[in-house]
């Protein structure tokens, strides 16, 4: 699955009010590692089109 839809799902599943505090925090956090993956991802390819 891309990073982008996993956020996507993270994000309609924390809109829908239907976690608790402590699965709220575990489901940002998951998200905030998926968008820094994503980020990283980015500057990697963008590094690689530079060199060539």
């Amino acid at each position: 699955m891309e990073d982008k839809k996993a956020i996507d799902i993270l994000t309609v599943l924390l809109h829908k009010n239907i976690l608790n505090e402590e699965e709220k925090e575990a489901v940002l956090s998951a998200i905030e590692i998926l968008g820094w993956t994503k980020l990283i991802e980015s500057k990697i390819e963008t590094r690689k089109k530079r060199r060539t």
